[in-house]
C-alpha cells in the first residue's frame, strides 16, 4: 500500500495528486486496464455465435416434443443473451478506462476544468468522483492565485481560507493578510500618520521590507519633532536630533543651521553685553555664508571696536591715529565731529619741549624758515645716540631761538599744514626729513657760548640739505 508523504491518506492507484490535501505525489506509476484488455481477449475468445455452439449430442432417433424443443430454444438465446451483454459490458469498462486515463492526463497537465467534466461523466468509476473535487479544488486554488496576482487580496484571502488544509492554501490566505496589512501601513504613512504606520509595520516583524519601513516612519517622527524644536528656537535640542538622523532627508544640512544659531544667538549676547571683539569673531564665519544678517552685525561690531580704538588713541594723544579712525568710521555716531577734534591748534613759535636732563643753555641756535612758505615747520633735537633733546615748533615764515647745553645733535625736521600735536605730528601726508651737513654729515657739534643759525629748506642762504625720514622714526 502506498500513502501520501503529507497528509498520510491511502493513495489509490498511480495517481500525481493526493485527493485528500492535493500534494503532487513524487513518482507515479502509469495507470493502466490490463485486466480489461484480458478480459476483451477472453470475450473475443468465447465469443458465441450461431455457427460455433457445440451440436447437442445426438438424441436417440426419436422425435422431440413441441416443449422439449421450445426449452432448447429459449436456453441457446439466454446463453447468447450473456455473451452479448459480457461483450458490451467489457466494450464500456474499456472505454471508461480510456476516458479515465484521458482525465488523468488533463489533470496532471493542468486542464483541471476538463479533467473534472470527464471524471463527472465517468460517475462512479473508480475513484473518479473523488478526482473530480480535486479538480474543483485545483480550479478553486488557481482562481485564488489569480485574484492574488490581481491584487484582490481580500478575495484571494477567502478563496484560500476556504481551500482548507489543500496545498499551502493556509500560508497563501496569511500572506494574502500580511499584504493587506502591508498595504494598510503603506497608506498610513503615505498619508502623514508615521505613528500608526511605524506600529503596523512591528506588527508585521520582517516580511517584506517592514523592518525598514517602521525605521523611516521614526525618522519621520524624529525629523518632526526636530523642526518643531527649531521652530521653538531650540536649536540645542534640534540640532542634537538632525544630527542623530544623519542623512535622512535635509537633516545635515539643518543640523548645521541650528549650530549656526545658536552661534548666532551667542555673538548677538555678546554684543548685548560689549563684548564686540569676541562677537565679531563669532560673526564673520556666518557673514561669509550669508547667515540671516550676520554681515550687518560684523559691520555694527567692526564700527564699535573702531570708534572704541579711536577715542583710546584721542585719550592718549594719538590725534592722527584717532582721526584716520573717526574717518574710516565714514559718519557712524559723531565720528565726523571727533575727526576735527582730533586737528590741534598750531603752537607758537618756539621751543615745545625740553628734555629736563639736558638743561644746560650754553649754545644759541636760531632755526631760519623760508618767509614765503607758510607751512609751519616742526624741529626735533637729538644727541648723537639718539636721546631727545628737544622739539621746536616754527610757524611759516617764523625763525624762533632755542639755547642748548653744547653737545653733538641730530637735528631733524618735518613740514605739513595740518597739525595733530607732538606725537603725530603731520600725520603720514606731510613730509619727514634728517637734516644733514653740507659735506652729508648727519651730525652738529655745538660749542659752549657759540651762536648758530640753521637755515632750512628753500631759504636762498640755506645750510643744510635733507634726507627723507619715515614717520615712524622721526
Amino acid at each position: 500500500m502506498t500513502f501520501c508523504y503529507k497528509c498520510g491518506s491511502h493513495l489509490v492507484g498511480t495517481k500525481k495528486f493526493c485527493i485528500n490535501c492535493g500534494a503532487e505525489i513524487e513518482e507515479t506509476v502509469q495507470i493502466t486496464h490490463t485486466d480489461a484488455a484480458e478480459a476483451t481477449e477472453a470475450t473475443e475468445a468465447a465469443e458465441v455465435t450461431p455457427n460455433n455452439i457445440p451440436p447437442p449430442p445426438k438424441p436417440e432417433r426419436k422425435k422431440l416434443s413441441r416443449k422439449a424443443l421450445i426449452a432448447i430454444i429459449s436456453s441457446a438465446a439466454a446463453v447468447f443473451a450473456i455473451a452479448v451483454f459480457a461483450v458490451v459490458f467489457i466494450i464500456i469498462q474499456s472505454n471508461k478506462a480510456a476516458s479515465y486515463d484521458e482525465a488523468i492526463d488533463l489533470m496532471n497537465t493542468g486542464y483541471y476544468r476538463e479533467a473534472q467534466v470527464i471524471f463527472n461523466e465517468l460517475g462512479g468509476y473508480e475513484d473518479s468522483e473523488e478526482f473530480m473535487i480535486l479538480c474543483q479544488m485545483m480550479i478553486e486554488y488557481d482562481a485564488a492565485m489569480l485574484l492574488m496576482e490581481k491584487g484582490e487580496y481580500e478575495k484571494a484571502k477567502a478563496a484560500f481560507e476556504a481551500l482548507g488544509s489543500y496545498k499551502d492554501s493556509s500560508e497563501m490566505a496569511i500572506e494574502c493578510q500580511l499584504i493587506m496589512d502591508y498595504d494598510a501601513a503603506k497608506l498610513l504613512m503615505n498619508s502623514g500618520n508615521y505613528t500608526a504606520a511605524k506600529s503596523a509595520f512591528l506588527t508585521l516583524g520582517s516580511f517584506r521590507d517592514s523592518e525598514k519601513m517602521a525605521a523611516e516612519c521614526q525618522s519621520e517622527i524624529d525629523y518632526s519633532i526636530a523642526k518643531e524644536h527649531m521652530e521653538s528656537g531650540d536649536y540645542e535640542q534640534a540640532g542634537a536630533i538632525f544630527a542623530s538622523l544623519g542623512s535622512f532627508k535635509d537633516s545635515a544640512k539643518l543640523a548645521v543651521e541650528c549650530d549656526n544659531w545658536l552661534v548666532y544667538l551667542e555673538a548677538l549676547a555678546l554684543m548685548d553685553a560689549g563684548n564686540h571683539a569676541a562677537a565679531v569673531v563669532l560673526l564673520e564665519p556666518l557673514a561669509n555664508i550669508d547667515f540671516e544678517d550676520s554681515r550687518v552685525h560684523v559691520i555694527e561690531c567692526n564700527n564699535v571696536l573702531m570708534y572704541t580704538d579711536a577715542d583710546k588713541a584721542f585719550e592718549e594723544g594719538l590725534f592722527y591715529t584717532a582721526y584716520t579712525l573717526f574717518r574710516s568710521l565714514e559718519g557712524y555716531m559723531d565720528s565726523d565731529d571727533r575727526a576735527e577734534e582730533c586737528i590741534q591748534d598750531l603752537p607758537t613759535s618756539g621751543q615745545i619741549y625740553r628734555n629736563p636732563d639736558f638743561p644746560g643753555s650754553a649754545v644759541s641756535l636760531r632755526i631760519k624758515t623760508p618767509r614765503d612758505d607758510p607751512r609751519p615747520t616742526f624741529i626735533k633735537i637729538y644727541t648723537e645716540d639718539g636721546i631727545h633733546v628737544s622739539s621746536v615748533f616754527i610757524r611759516g615764515g617764523g625763525s624762533p631761538t632755542v639755547k642748548l647745553p653744547a653737545n653733538t645733535y641730530m637735528i631733524k625736521s618735518a613740514y605739513g599744514e595740518t597739525w595733530f600735536g607732538p606725537e603725530e605730528m603731520f600725520g603720514d601726508e606731510n613730509a619727514y626729513y634728517q637734516t644733514l651737513l653740507l659735506e652729508g654729515s648727519t651730525t652738529y657739534a655745538f660749542k659752549r657760548n657759540y651762536n648758530y643759525t640753521l637755515t632750512l629748506r628753500d631759504a636762498v642762504d640755506g645750510n643744510v640739505g635733507t634726507r627723507n625720514e619715515d614717520r615712524s622714526g622721526f
